[in-house]
């Protein structure tokens, strides 16, 4: 197994291309310096790079880790034939990269949306399958909708809430065709794949305002204008991604395995045998960060995935906790901050740091190697919350020694630089424009 880390000391923080090293700004961690991940040469931006390749490109997903960041990560902490876990997959990028690299892998997701993309990412399929597959589903559905189009056909449409009002009647009449299609193919590999640019295609012809994470319609002079075909923006999508498919089917390590499981990365369905984490757990609780659940509610409805809309209040902070003192001295001093401000956002930041602690827990009882995290520090009632030193701080409590902290920028991001978190005209808050890269360690 490599070694956790470099042994290169910064005395002073420098920012150096980019990335920022840190002397051990911690109470009660560990040795006097924070080691760099690397040389001081390093460029963690990776800006300009392409983000979408192979498989990576299949589906945009909230909040995603870029796979340069997956990819050095691995490399650095694990030897080919280890397992890496993300207890926190989302739609798969650390798989990805480690069935590139030769590693065996495990994704573990609350989102059912997000377990259909990481397996549609994972799954390589034989080009000469995958295209008799398509020709032969694309012909059938293709005689569907001509026969829909032409009241030959009758097609029961799902019972989905308020479908009248996110998707026009057409529209939902020829998705329930294709759907009915998808689900003869249940069973295949192709599945996944053919279910992931279904769920493309679902966003992309409802009456979803574009390009937004959480659910907004679009207005209403747009909503006139708006007539899709659905048809082709399936064969589209599927066409589009046919080629990613088959180059990462050329690159993956076919003697390498991957799991993706459905679960709660408080409660890991795991006994060990992980050898690094790699991971992006989120920043903040669903309701004040990243709604992950209202990204997936449509696609996941259509597709008849079941808990799709319990996920945001089941992930971390959803949900209250027995409000437990948590071993953090920086979360003790960050919370007393905001809860001055308030009291409810005092509660849903403890009830996210409760759950999170909860998490680390299962992964130091499964973990024997290194442990990497990729997180943002987040502002709550412009209260800075330093999520970077309460991750530190919270495993050092349990046992997993601190090993490297680099704070990245973040070249381009969907969010805004800047927001009002209060709704007052004229004051702005900076939302994340920096991450941070934590290394640690399972003790020997």
């Amino acid at each position: 197994m490599p070694p956790c880390g470099g042994a290169l000391q910064n005395p002073t923080g420098v920012e150096v291309r980019g990335i920022e090293i840190f002397r051990n700004p911690y109470i009660k961690l560990c040795s006097n310096d924070l080691r760099e991940l690397g040389s001081m040469g390093e460029d963690w931006r990776f800006a300009g790079a392409d983000t979408q390749y192979l498989t990576h490109g299949l589906h945009p997903y909230p909040a995603r880790m870029i796979p340069q960041i997956a990819r050095r990560l691995i490399e650095r902490y694990s030897e080919r034939k280890d397992v890496i876990l993300d207890p926190f997959c989302g739609s798969g990028g650390v798989l990805v990269e480690s069935m590139l690299l030769g590693r065996n892998s495990i994704g573990i997701d609350i989102n059912p949306l997000a377990l259909i993309i990481a397996k549609a990412k994972t799954t390589p399929l034989e080009p000469s399958e995958l295209e008799r597959l398509w020709l032969e589903l694309r012909e059938a559905i293709e005689e569907d909708v001509r026969g829909l189009r032409f009241d030959r056909l009758e097609v029961e449409v799902p019972k989905i809430p308020n479908l009248e009002y996110w998707f026009k009647p057409q529209v939902a009449r020829e998705l329930a065709v294709i759907r009915r299609r998808l689900d003869a193919l249940k069973g295949e590999r192709a599945y996944f794949f053919f279910a992931t640019c279904f769920s493309l295609t679902v966003r992309k012809v409802s009456n979803l305002k574009p390009g937004e994470f959480k659910i907004m319609r679009m207005p209403a002079e747009k909503l006139k204008k708006h007539n899709p075909n659905v048809l082709q923006t399936f064969i589209e999508h599927v066409e589009e991604r046919i080629p990613r498919m088959v180059e990462f089917y050329r690159a993956c390590d076919e003697n390498v395995f991957c799991e993706v499981l459905l679960g709660d990365a408080r409660r890991l369905p795991l006994k060990g045998g992980v050898d690094l984490v790699v991971t992006s757990p989120p920043y903040g609780d669903s309701r004040t960060t990243v709604a992950y659940g209202q990204f997936s509610k449509y696609p996941a409805l259509w597709l008849g995935l079941r808990g799709v809309t319990g996920v945001d209040k089941a992930s971390l902070g959803g949900r209250p906790t027995d409000g437990e003192e948590l071993p953090s001295e920086t979360l003790k001093r960050t919370l007393e901050e905001i809860k001055k401000k308030s009291r409810e956002r005092y509660n849903d930041v403890l009830w996210f740091f409760s759950d999170l602690f909860r998490c680390l827990e299962q992964l130091r009882g499964v973990l024997s190697g290194c442990c990497c995290f990729v997180v943002g520090n987040r502002t709550v009632r412009r209260v800075q919350v330093p999520t970077d030193r309460i991750i530190v701080e919270l495993g050092e409590a349990l046992g997993l020694e601190f090993e490297t902290l680099i704070r990245r920028e973040i070249p381009s991001k969907r969010l805004p630089w800047q927001n009002a978190p209060e709704n007052v005209r004229g004051e702005k808050g900076t939302t994340i424009a920096k991450e941070s890269i934590i290394v640690l360690r399972a003790k020997r």
